[in-house]
């Protein structure tokens, strides 16, 4: 039963009989990998979870998508950190959270919050 809520909350329910394949040649796609990734680590049920890049080598429609999950995660009740460069607005406008690390190296380091609100 587990399993079948964390393909839902993915939105993997319609490749559930689908070959993973080769990355550019047959399979999944990109963005349906990273879903994928994301799920294999539900499995364990953290209650946080921490993404570094998980939009990256996405176009933004893909992005869009697993930052959809992302949410979707959240609205269960974890929390995720992640680390995104140049994220677009609409996915910027998503996180509830936003904090900047300066450093010397890298003129500016976000790292992004979804947590639900305390009740």
């Amino acid at each position: 039963m587990f399993i079948e809520e964390v393909m839902e909350l993915v939105e993997l329910n319609l490749l559930r009989e689908a070959l993973v394949g080769l990355p550019g040649v047959s399979g999944l796609s990109t963005e349906q990998r990273k879903r994928l990734t994301i799920a294999v680590e539900l499995v364990a049920n953290p209650s946080i979870i921490f993404m570094d890049e998980p939009t990256s080598g996405l176009d933004a429609r893909a992005a869009a998508i697993v930052m959809r999950t992302v949410r979707n995660i959240v609205d269960t009740g974890r929390t995720i950190v992640c680390t995104i460069h140049q994220p677009s607005i609409d996915i910027f406008e998503a996180f509830d959270e936003v904090s900047a690390v300066l450093d010397q190296m890298m003129p500016c380091f976000l790292i992004f919050l979804f947590d639900l609100p305390y009740q």
